[in-house]
């Protein structure tokens, strides 16, 4: 193939990198939108999401899988760049492994939730609490109502058995106001709710979910629930999740009501959920009043949108 002459901040940025500074300046060359770059490696038999691509480009993560690799080559193709001169940037592949430089591995659940002081009894009431299951992906939605407070939060997990005849899930769940209705668990796919622990002066919840097959090693499954809230509640500023083990992908997507719509949210950080999580980046509350981040390969602990009402 035969390649235009570059121009030369893309020559520069190739010669000294780092990879994200040249995919920024090509793509920005290109005059190609993230989304058409998406759908031309998607027709070329790669899939590549359209934030994994943004995180490329920023910094935030490096394309290391070797799928990931193929898709850097297409991406030279595409924004007609010589070949291996993205590649290159990236060196060697790094060790694999979510746990890489990344002290602690987990945290415990008692730690994680330090603040709770009954949540070593409600978990030692449950009996093991290693439920033998790696969280490949895990997936968030929330529904806020046009009061402000939370009406439904909904979670779909990749699931992965990391040891022989696994045949339940662990959740741990906060609610949002003690004075308030505990949240109820409905909608459950692929699972049955088995036993419940509560605190309701927290409020805090710990259940089981009893898998719908018991899962061999190395075998994933597909679980989902709605926990839905009874009663209308306080405004709320905040919603996530707390991760005592490391997760591949998370994703959090909060849908706010048209009548309650904030003006502007951040994603947030932490190791415990002690005190207001710092924040570590905006995001982006679209028209129709949807906040979304995903994040790959979290560090144990928490993640969470907080938000400012006006």
């Amino acid at each position: 193939m035969t390649y235009r002459p570059l121009p030369p901040e893309i020559a520069d940025a190739l010669r000294t990198g780092p990879f994200e500074a040249a995919l920024d300046a090509a793509v920005r060359a290109s005059g190609l939108s993230m989304e058409r770059i998406r759908h031309r490696l998607d027709t070329r038999g790669v899939q590549v999401s359209v934030t994994t691509l943004s995180y490329w480009r920023r910094g935030r993560s490096r394309p290391e899988r070797p799928q990931s690799r193929q898709a850097v080559r297409l991406l030279e193709e595409l924004l007609a760049l010589p070949s291996d001169s993205l590649v290159s940037l990236l060196g060697p592949q790094r060790p694999r492994g979510r746990w890489v430089n990344r002290p602690p591995v987990n945290l415990d659940a008692a730690r994680l939730w330090q603040e709770y002081e009954s949540l070593p009894g409600l978990l030692g009431e449950m009996g093991s609490t290693d439920d033998g299951l790696a969280r490949l992906a895990v997936h968030d939605r929330y529904e806020i109502d046009a009061n402000g407070c939370e009406r439904t939060w909904t979670t779909t997990m990749v699931l992965r058995a990391e040891r022989e005849r696994v045949d339940r899930c662990m959740i741990i769940t906060r609610g949002d106001d003690p004075e308030r209705e505990l949240p109820v668990l409905t909608g459950v796919r692929n699972a049955r709710p088995g036993r419940v622990r509560i605190d309701s002066s927290v409020p805090l919840v710990v259940a089981e979910l009893l898998l719908d097959r018991v899962l061999g090693k190395g075998e994933t499954e597909v679980v989902e629930y709605t926990y839905r809230m009874p009663t209308v509640g306080a405004r709320t500023t905040e919603c996530g999740r707390g991760f005592p083990v490391p997760v591949r992908l998370y994703t959090l997507e909060v849908q706010f009501h048209p009548d309650a719509v904030p003006f502007r949210s951040h994603r947030c950080v932490g190791t415990t959920g002690g005190g207001p999580l710092p924040a570590v980046e905006p995001v982006w509350i679209s028209a129709s009043g949807r906040a979304l981040f995903s994040v790959e390969d979290p560090q144990p602990g928490f993640q969470a949108l907080r938000w400012e009402w006006e």
